[in-house]
């Protein structure tokens, strides 16, 4: 296979359609129709296998003549006496366990509906024997908040091996997705003698956005066995398509078969963290042999995957909350060191070359630990004052004007400064991050502006496999394909700081109010 990069490769993935790819995998089988109509337009070619019934006999019927008893009397009391609610558009799944028997034996039925189609898929039912294990309540360990980096680290830990427990799988792993669209490797339970993924990050490119979209409306997507054969779905009308957006037997994508197979994996399935209704991240479960989870095992993971999302959700507020509390005092230090210069007049009036003199270094000092940093400024159109590691005040002066030309919020931060304002690049060693605050309308000087800087910071990243072949294009078969190399690979970059964190930017946030607060008391005190 030939290394050579293929730019179109992402824009493929992207447009293909996955949710309208008319087949299913062949572990059960699919009944559907339109929003609102009962009527059966779609019907997959194997259903006679697993119901009895041949498609040309169920095509064009109403449900109910197959299913007289459907939806079964025991759904749920929000559409309890509405006859037609099962086919209305939700975002919800039912399952309906033991729906009917068929030529393989009991089956399940999971019904989805969105705007578009009705699904009514069938698997095999739940063994009895598996029933206490299905059904057996989320441990109640996973709904305690963790506090400390320590806690939640133990409870990322204890998820992935309950989550192998329960799915018998190899491996589970947490992957967050991070800012920049790329996926990392948080936490991992395993069997003995595999390579552990632990810290390793992927591309954003695995995961195509039309990918990420399908997750963020499944809880779960299966995939028992990469070798099998697709089962076609027929359609009343000829051309008539079906929106498999929430089917769970969708067919898999070919690029993402051979990503697997090019990792070594058989069967996965994949539970969709979500916060907010945003994709925060996977758990990710790979197995080399096939795997199948019948449908109750599924539904109680993705069920124990809801609870871990109020954990992440408790734990990033008191986070937040706790570095505020924490902030609070040096905020303060740092508006009453202000107020003192301001008051007296020597921050203006005792500068020496720029730098503050012995009266200031309580203001400097508070500067810098503010927001962590290396080097801090304070800039109006008239005075630029330093404090610690800063570039020439020529060069804070041109960064400025860049900022007023280019960034209209009143809080900037970034981690490569050089990547973004090319003229910083000779001073990138002492100043590659930069927060900047502006404050507008400050007292007689006009706006000012607040800065900190942090030195380069040579960063590593351990990729699974190199980032950049993402993408490579096979000349025999005359296809793109995804890489095939998974093998850890080492990315060190230069002119870049440690990045801000949010508490960086809560703090930053909070102390320009507390600035804006303080102006106005002293406008208003006049």
């Amino acid at each position: 296979m030939s290394e050579s990069l293929a730019p179109g490769f992402l824009a493929e993935c992207e447009r293909e359609q996955l949710h309208r790819v008319q087949s299913i995998q062949p572990w059960g089988c699919l009944l559907g129709g339109r929003t609102g109509d009962p009527l059966v337009r779609f019907a997959s070619a194997n259903l006679e296998s697993w119901t009895g019934w041949s498609p040309e006999s169920v095509l064009g019927r109403v449900l109910t003549e197959r299913l007289p008893d459907f939806p079964p009397k025991t759904e749920p009391a929000d559409i309890a006496g509405a006859p037609d609610a099962w086919m209305r558009a939700s975002a919800g799944k039912r399952l309906y366990p033991d729906l009917l028997s068929g030529p393989q034996g009991r089956l399940d039925g999971l019904l989805s509906c969105n705007e578009h189609n009705w699904l009514l898929e069938l698997e095999l039912a739940l063994p009895a024997a598996q029933y206490g294990e299905a059904y057996r309540p989320v441990p109640h360990r996973l709904y305690r908040m963790p506090y400390s980096e320590r806690d939640w680290a133990s409870h990322c830990r204890y998820l992935a091996d309950e989550m192998r427990a329960a799915t018998g799988f190899e491996r589970v792993m947490i992957y967050r997705f991070r800012d920049d669209g790329c996926g990392e490797v948080i936490s991992e339970s395993l069997v003995e003698g595999l390579p552990p993924y632990l810290g390793l990050r992927y591309p954003a490119s695995d995961i195509p956005q039309i990918a990420r979209n399908l997750y963020r409306l499944n809880s779960h997507r299966q995939i028992p066995d990469i070798h099998t054969t697709n089962v076609p779905i027929l359609s009343l009308d000829p051309g008539e398509i079906a929106d498999l957006s929430l089917s769970d037997l969708r067919a898999v994508s070919p690029v993402h078969l051979e990503y697997l197979r090019n990792m070594g994996v058989t069967a996965s399935i994949s539970f969709s963290i979500l916060i907010a209704g945003e994709l925060w991240g996977l758990i990710a479960c790979h197995h080399s042999e096939p795997r199948r989870l019948p449908l109750p095992v599924r539904l109680r993971c993705a069920e124990m995957t809801q609870v871990f999302t109020l954990a992440i959700s408790g734990y990033q507020s008191t986070r937040r909350l706790m570095d505020l509390n924490e902030s609070d005092q040096e905020i303060l230090a740092l508006l009453s060191a202000l107020r003192l210069s301001e008051d007296e007049r020597d921050l203006i009036m005792e500068m020496k070359d720029g730098q503050a003199n012995l009266v200031d270094r309580t203001l400097g000092q508070a500067l810098l630990s503010l927001a962590r940093a290396t080097g801090a400024a304070l800039v109006d159109d008239h005075t630029i004052v330093t404090f610690g590691q800063t570039p020439a005040s020529s060069d804070i002066r041109a960064l400025v004007d860049w900022l007023r030309e280019t960034v209209p919020d009143p809080i900037f931060a970034t981690d490569r400064l050089s990547s973004l304002f090319p003229e910083s690049m000779h001073y990138a060693e002492q100043a590659s991050g930069l927060l900047a605050v502006r404050v507008d309308g400050y007292r007689e000087t006009g706006d000012r502006w607040f800065l900190w800087w942090r030195p380069e910071q040579p960063h590593t990243v351990y990729w699974a496999g190199d980032p950049r072949k993402s993408a490579l294009f096979d000349e025999q078969r005359q296809v793109l394909s995804p890489r095939s190399s998974f093998a850890r690979w080492i990315e060190t970059t230069a002119r870049q700081s440690e990045p801000w964190t949010e508490a960086d930017l809560l703090r930053a946030k909070k102390f320009r109010s507390l600035v804006l607060h303080d102006i106005n008391a002293r406008f208003l005190g006049r």
